[in-house]
């Protein structure tokens, strides 16, 4: 009973803290979401010019280093030590939005696009650690070591500078340092033993195998079968994970019988690459099987819960954003390959809505243009918050979206954001 009345009471004086003056800017976005109904959001130029705007703000934000800030928090929990504001900078995610920024710059002609993606690259390789790895967390947490996943995650930059800047090569020999951590960590059956991150549940995960396309991408570039190889035993291991249903187990940072959309839409981005540069039949026929679920998941609005049970059953009344926002990127380049026009509309629906989230007419920089963690604002996701990994995928399912034929786009711009197929943009 003591126990049940302390809960009560801290539920309370949370609410009543949404109140404070410190914490008005989450407070005025979580009122505009009661008083408004999802509408229909054509994603357009200016979303994505907008969300880029905002990944640019939040590298001036973490400093001179390089790196991109975690995000923005609005407000922080009750007896909470993390801060509110700006964050420091995240390896991990600083990583993958590389490839987003060169992908932007090369077809928008943003040269300070390419610039800051740069000084991403240079500040990965300032931070590699000594055994080749790079540290889970936000840059300067405790412990530091080498996570699998992050360093999967900042290979895709490293590889993305290394084609740009080709001349450089500091950044081959970091991604090369990098996957030989990664092989140093795989057993034979796909599954990585050690550099588990120390931020979320030990134990493999199918979701790495989006790190295997990391490797293969390097093993593609190196002509070196080991990688290559290394790369389809993870792919193997992801899809022992899937159920005749397309949902996966062993799938979450945490809370493995409900997962993430976002760990749903790693596992389905990981698989949907390899299918492409390993000529692999099996890891694309498994995510069709998955999007012929999410397909009928999505509902008229945009609107695909954040959590979903292993029946596919929704487990939490709330959107996760960035995995909203993967999964059409998902569908969209499906649709490239197989011309499913359902792929289509479903993408579309996942999209708009997160374009009805984006603050295109915000007053405050830190929210103006970026992507919340849930819909709503307090959402268990990121909550309170706007994230930068959100913004970035979002920022990739634009682009996939903008370069779709005129009459599906509707932008005259549609060839300019296109991604070559054979090794994708991720």
């Amino acid at each position: 009973m003591l126990r049940r009345l302390k809960h009560i009471s801290r539920a309370i004086l949370e609410e009543a803290s949404a109140y404070h003056p410190s914490n008005v800017e989450a407070l005025e976005i979580c009122r505009l979401e009661r008083s408004l109904s999802p509408r229909v959001t054509t994603p357009n130029r200016q979303h994505l010019t907008d969300a880029i705007s905002w990944i640019k703000r939040a590298q001036k934000a973490a400093g001179d280093c390089g790196g991109v800030s975690w995000g923005y928090c609005a407000r922080v929990p009750l007896c909470s030590d993390v801060p509110r504001g700006w964050m420091e900078p995240y390896p991990e995610t600083t990583g993958y939005i590389i490839p987003t920024f060169l992908r932007y710059a090369r077809f928008a002609g943003d040269s300070e696009a390419a610039e800051a993606a740069r000084r991403m690259a240079d500040w990965e390789v300032r931070i590699q650690l000594p055994d080749g790895g790079f540290p889970g967390g936000i840059y300067g947490s405790q412990p530091v070591s080498s996570s699998t996943f992050v360093t999967g995650q900042v290979l895709f930059g490293l590889l993305e500078a290394y084609r740009e800047w080709n001349t450089e090569q500091y950044f081959r020999d970091a991604a090369i340092r990098a996957g030989d951590f990664l092989l140093e960590c795989l057993d034979e059956t796909g599954r990585f033993t050690r550099g588990y991150s120390h931020f979320c549940a030990p134990g493999s995960k199918a979701y790495e195998v989006r790190t295997g396309l990391a490797m293969a991408q390097l093993g593609v570039m190196l002509e070196r079968d080991t990688y290559t190889r290394a790369a389809s035993r993870i792919a193997d291991y992801a899809l022992s994970c899937q159920q005749r249903n397309g949902w996966f187990r062993e799938n979450d940072l945490e809370i493995h019988d409900k997962p993430l959309t976002h760990t749903i839409g790693y596992v389905l981005e990981g698989l949907q690459g390899l299918g492409l540069l390993l000529n692999r039949a099996d890891c694309q026929d498994a995510v069709q099987l998955t999007l012929g679920a999410l397909s009928k998941l999505v509902k008229s609005d945009g609107y695909l819960a954040g959590r979903w049970q292993n029946d596919w059953t929704p487990a939490v009344d709330w959107v996760c954003l960035t995995g909203s926002a993967q999964i059409a990127g998902v569908f969209l380049r499906m649709n490239r390959i197989l011309g499913i026009p359902e792929y289509i509309e479903a993408g579309r629906r996942l999209l708009e809505f997160v374009c009805w989230t984006q603050d295109v007419k915000g007053q405050s920089p830190a929210l103006s243009g970026g992507i919340r963690g849930s819909y709503p604002f307090g959402g268990e996701y990121g909550r309170w918050s706007v994230l930068n990994w959100a913004t970035k995928f979002f920022s990739d399912s634009l682009m996939d979206y903008i370069s779709m034929p005129s009459t599906v786009a509707k932008e005259e711009t549609a060839d300019l954001f296109a991604a070559p197929m054979d090794i994708p943009m991720l």
